[in-house]
């Protein structure tokens, strides 16, 4: 509540009129009058008669209040919100920067209501938004420095994306220093200003990183979840999951042999004597594929393309120590008596 609100409401409450209030207190109504419709406020030297006319405390008087609750800012944030669906973007920006400023601990209340005001004046294409940079970016920085992880965080990719939405890349970039590199969206963000800023071979080699971790990270994820339903015997799940990880290598250009071996770990479950020599035999004739990766043009500033004989050598020596394996797992004792499982033991 504004102190003219609270001057109003306690000077009803004891009966008061403006013109006795003035007299009173040494000052003329028009004063009082002004007060209590929050055209001025009182000099600071009224303030505790003020008080003391009307039997309230100073705090009262001037609505202190140290800190508000995070139910009561999202309060002020939602009606906010509200209003500038239906209000003058200059009178609800005012209102909000006095709340902001009423409240300047509530790191809940100047994100939200900061970051509202922002999307907003995007939205609603206001005219001349950018006089409104310098409170908005004033309260992001101050946000910077607060020591809850999640209000930073959302602070710094505000900023970041103010700055690259007005072209200004170079002040874009510096708040990705203040990224955590565990940050998933650091890498997109980098890509993305080194796109922006003609810095090519950059942009070629970070976005083709992110497809690779991305890619790495996800087959990880999908091998362990496949092991976890074939313990619990959840087979219609873990071939699903096999299926997934062949399509995602084949799209990603991986390379045959990535894209079957989710398979064999299930053969081997059912002991599928057919299906498991299918998958040893892919596996094995395949072993040239596994650094087809390396060759894809999706990954060509990151990975050089290696010489034909250092692959093939590669290969060779994959192959030889897959036949040994294969022939000597004890898991595949029901092999036994299959004509190509036979043949490896006579290879090795």
């Amino acid at each position: 509540m504004n102190i003219g609100n609270v001057i109003r409401k306690y000077r009803k409450e004891l009966g008061l009129t403006q013109e006795e209030m003035a007299v009173r207190l040494g000052v003329t109504t028009p004063a009082v009058n002004k007060w209590e419709n929050n055209n001025t406020q009182p000099d600071i030297s009224m303030v505790v008669p003020i008080a003391r006319l009307l039997g309230i405390s100073t705090d009262e008087l001037l609505s202190y209040k140290e800190e508000l609750t995070p139910e009561e800012a999202f309060e002020y944030i939602g009606a906010i919100r509200d209003r500038l669906l239906e209000e003058p973007f200059d009178i609800v920006f005012l209102d909000a920067k006095r709340k902001i400023e009423e409240f300047p601990n509530s790191e809940i209340l100047k994100l939200y209501m900061t970051t509202a005001l922002d999307s907003a004046r995007v939205q609603l294409e206001v005219e001349n938004s950018d006089s409104y940079d310098e409170n908005i970016i004033s309260w992001f920085t101050q946000l910077i420095e607060s020591q809850d992880d999640n209000v930073k965080r959302s602070a710094v990719g505000s900023l970041f994306h103010l700055y690259e939405r007005k072209g200004e890349y170079e002040k874009a970039e510096k708040y990705l220093d203040h990224m955590s590199d565990e940050n998933p969206n650091k890498k997109v963000l980098q890509a993305n200003v080194y796109a922006k800023t003609d810095r090519k071979d950059e942009a070629y080699t970070t976005y083709e990183q992110l497809i690779w971790e991305e890619v790495a990270n996800i087959r990880i994820a999908i091998n362990a979840f496949q092991t976890f339903c074939i313990e619990e015997n959840n087979l219609k799940l873990a071939h699903k999951l096999a299926d997934i990880n062949g399509k995602i290598a084949n799209s990603f250009d991986m390379g045959i042999y990535h894209e079957v071996e989710s398979q064999l770990d299930i053969a081997m479950t059912e002991k599928d004597v057919a299906k498991t020599a299918k998958v040893i035999k892919k596996l094995i004739d395949n072993c040239g594929t596994i650094m087809d990766f390396t060759k894809s043009d999706l990954y060509a500033h990151i990975y050089t393309k290696s010489a034909d004989k250092e692959l093939e050598n590669h290969a060779e020596s994959l192959r030889k120590d897959l036949i040994r394996r294969f022939a000597e797992d004890k898991a595949l004792y029901y092999m036994k008596g299959n004509e190509y499982w036979e043949s490896l033991k006579k290879l090795k």
